[in-house]
């Protein structure tokens, strides 16, 4: 990362000597504000960044606040799990095939309803303002907040929370906000500034989503990138760069709001008032919390529907509302190239959430071990955070302002387009992930069954093997899995590692929705659905055949 940012820098500054920048120089930056539309694409990148986060957060924490202490969370989990699963560009291009004009949506509306015979001139997607780029963003990312969030609910244990809550005479809904939430709040801050970093960077939706005269900061990076003019390579240095500005000032703006609203929680709860509204409208909020909530997820599964109509439909007419001929054409079109792009993605996840995995166990391992014989010392333990913290600071900066530069040192190392390359690229976004996942359920593992098993004589890799990795199978296949997913979801990366010589599913998916034929689209997002549901599905039949008897061991 260190050398991609390098490699951005240096190009930013003019000094560049394979394309004559043979000296520093601000012409880079002058060139970069003269673009036409800058400060439109500038304020596109923010107001959707800032509008997805917020919505995803509130809607994510309305969602919990219905569910927790329901025994809804179970359920939850597995009702979003199959949107967690599925990449981003999938999701965009579902929203495209439902809410264009001559979408799912509009086709069942009409005509007995809208009275149209013909698709409508409407800008409905990609719209001017970006609500539809935040929309599918909310879509993706509710899912993810709400599975940390229940990660945190169990940590702190919200359902005791809420009983001193409404002991104190507060009502559900009162105690859940003024009480839990911030507790949530502060445990999910690392995966809140994961969601908006990504969201003011994201590329493969912006294309499908987001307007494109001018379009978001991020996509703008990408077309100077590929320019046939090199010149161009400075101008999108320099953009690089911009781009992790705009990731700080939003970075800045949510802690700022958060610490505003920590004082107000903070104001309420010393004055002493208690909120309290009639029980009937309180259930009302409830309903709404839930509707609102469910609501773009519901959007996304319905695109993901059309998506899979449109990879058997032959023949669709405007406004039918279901294809009028049904068939394999587009698959006996392209089923060359979309299966070697499937072939490439399935080695390629595998590949790296495996890699992932294992790194993560033996990191959480290793710390656990030496936490349990004494070996680490209050300093080496604040090392060791600060190290942890380390491993997830690619999903902190905006992946253009490392990639730009990541791709130059790979070029003259001559290790560009390289399958190994790209695997290794991959795990550096992968490994975060599988972190985030795995760590938590490895640092309350219950030592006792260990010193058990050491009680009767098991060494210590015994022990691992025999007693430890088989109660926490669960969370390893899972982590596995989250893994394989985010593999399958990456753009950029697959971009600049690639150079353009190694096609996945995503970059195909992203030509494709450029100009192809609906059929061939669908095609390409149904395979990138399975892939992903395949091996979740797989992890979760393992585990329930590995603890079909012993679901006390479940963690």
């Amino acid at each position: 990362m260190l050398a991609g940012l390098v490699g951005a820098v240096l190009p930013a500054t003019g000094w560049f000597p394979p394309l004559g920048g043979d000296a520093i120089s601000l012409s880079p930056l002058r060139t970069f504000l003269l673009e036409p539309g800058l400060m439109t694409s500038v304020s596109l990148s923010i107001f959707t960044a800032l509008m997805a986060t917020t919505l995803s957060y509130l809607l994510a924490i309305g969602l919990l606040a219905v569910l927790v202490g329901t025994g809804g969370g179970a359920f939850l989990t597995r009702l979003i799990s199959p949107l967690l699963s599925v990449p981003h560009i999938t999701i965009a291009v579902g929203f495209l095939f439902l809410l264009q004009p001559s979408g799912w949506l509009i086709r069942l509306l009409s005509p007995w309803a809208t009275g149209w015979d013909r698709p409508p001139n409407l800008n409905l997607v990609p719209d001017e303002a970006g609500w539809m780029l935040v929309t599918g963003l909310v879509a993706k990312e509710v899912p993810f907040l709400i599975l940390m969030g229940l990660s945190a609910a169990s940590q702190i244990d919200a359902r005791r929370l809420l009983e001193g809550g409404r002991s104190l005479g507060y009502g559900p809904l009162t105690s859940w906000y003024l009480v839990v939430q911030p507790q949530l709040g502060r445990r999910l801050f690392l995966p809140v500034m994961i969601v908006l970093v990504f969201s003011v960077s994201v590329v493969d939706m912006a294309l499908v989503l987001a307007p494109s005269t001018p379009a978001p900061l991020a996509v703008r990076i990408l077309v100077w990138f590929r320019d046939p003019d090199l010149m161009r390579q400075f101008v999108a240095a320099v953009g690089a760069l911009a781009q992790m500005g705009l990731a700080l000032i939003c970075c800045a703006i949510w802690v700022a709001a958060s610490a505003i609203c920590a004082r107000v929680i903070r104001h309420i709860c010393w004055s002493g008032w208690r909120l309290t509204t009639h029980p009937l409208l309180a259930r009302v909020g409830r309903f709404w919390l839930l509707g609102l909530a469910v609501l773009p997820c519901a959007l996304a599964a319905a695109g993901l529907t059309s998506s899979l109509i449109w990879a058997f439909a032959d023949i669709w007419r405007f406004p039918d509302g279901l294809p009028s001929r049904w068939g394999l054409q587009a698959w006996m079109m392209t089923s060359d190239g979309l299966l070697h792009a499937a072939l490439t993605s399935l080695v390629l996840g595998l590949a790296a959430a495996s890699v992932s995995v294992f790194a993560a166990v033996f990191w959480l391992e290793g710390v656990s071990a030496r936490t349990r014989t004494g070996q680490i010392g209050a300093a080496d333990r604040l090392a060791g955070s600060q190290a942890e913290g380390l491993i997830y600071l690619p999903l902190l900066i905006p992946q253009a302002a490392f990639l730009f530069g990541l791709q130059i040192l790979l070029i003259w190392l001559g290790a560009d387009g390289m399958f190994l390359t790209l695997l290794w690229v991959h795990v550096v976004f992968v490994f975060p992930y599988v972190m985030l996942s795995l760590g938590p359920s490895w640092r309350r593992f219950d030592r006792s069954f260990t010193d058990l098993a050491a009680n009767l004589g098991a060494g210590p890799w015994r022990r691992f093997c025999a007693v430890k990795l088989p109660i926490l199978l669960i969370p390893v296949l899972t982590a596995f899995a989250v893994g394989f997913a985010v593999s399958q979801a990456l753009y950029l990366p697959t971009v600049f590692a690639s150079n353009g010589r190694i096609a996945t599913l995503t970059t195909e998916a992203v030509i494709l929705a450029s100009g192809a034929g609906r059929q061939t689209l669908g095609a390409a997002s149904l395979l990138q659905m399975a892939l992903p549901l395949a091996v979740f599905l797989s992890a979760d039949l393992i585990g329930l055949a590995r603890f079909r008897r012993f679901s006390w061991f479940r963690v």
